[in-house]
Parts: C-alpha cells; sequence; structure tokens
C-alpha cells in the first residue's frame, strides 16, 4: 500500500524576503481601493455646472442636454448668454410649481439630491449680444 500524503498538503516555506514582499502588495492594494473609494465619495464634482452657484440676475447658457442640464454662468451681454435668472429657490422644497408666481419665467432648472436642493426660475436673455 502507498503511503497518503498528510493531512493540509505539503508544506510550504516561504523566505522573510517573500513574505515582506507579500505584505507590501496587499498593503498597496488596500491602499488604492481605500484611495479609489476616498475620491468618489470627496473628489471634485463636475466643475462645469454652475448651477448652485446662480444668484438673481445672472445669465447663463446650458454646455449640458435638455434633459441633464449644467450651466455655465456668463456675462448677460455675452452672445451665448442664452438665459436670465429670475428666482433663486434654495428653500428645500422642489416640486414643478416653484415658478409659478415669478412673472415673465419661460422654463426652470431643479437640483434636488444629497446636499444641493434648489429651483432657478429663468427666462430668455434680451441683452446676450448687446453691448
Amino acid at each position: 500500500m502507498s503511503q497518503l500524503p498528510p493531512l493540509g498538503g505539503p508544506s510550504v516555506s516561504y523566505s522573510p524576503a517573500q513574505i515582506r514582499r507579500n505584505r507590501l502588495i496587499l498593503l498597496g492594494l488596500v491602499i488604492a481601493v481605500v484611495g479609489m473609494v476616498a475620491f468618489s465619495v470627496w473628489g471634485p464634482r463636475d466643475a462645469k455646472d454652475q448651477s448652485a452657484s446662480l444668484k438673481v440676475g445672472d445669465c447663463f447658457r446650458n454646455v449640458g442636454t435638455d434633459e441633464h442640464a449644467k450651466t455655465e454662468k456668463l456675462d448677460c451681454t455675452d452672445p451665448d448668454a442664452r438665459y436670465k435668472v429670475l428666482k433663486m429657490d434654495e428653500n428645500g422644497v422642489v416640486d414643478t410649481f416653484s415658478c409659478s408666481d415669478t412673472p415673465g419665467t419661460t422654463g426652470s432648472l431643479t437640483q434636488s439630491g444629497t446636499g444641493d436642493w434648489f429651483v432657478v426660475c429663468f427666462k430668455d436673455n434680451d441683452e446676450a449680444g448687446k453691448k
């Protein structure tokens, strides 16, 4: 009869240099994963969207899409400044009627999510291209 190997398989021994190298690789992987998670949570947001910084009287253009608007604040005489802010509502209540009491409103931009809740009521900019 042949002998069976001991339970647990053959014994493997690693040198101290191999153990140190494996620990450094594991540490590097852990640091990389923690860094990626931290960047996704606290990293920079889309710098092009200036919607949250708009104030009444500011002019802007949409650099996003109709479904996912992103604003770029411009001087009101800039020919690309298509819209002018009539009202900025940051009271935390975002609904479809937020701009109904603002005369001259031709559109609205809403954002609701973590931290930023606001409605921007705007009209077409009549000053674009005038200097």
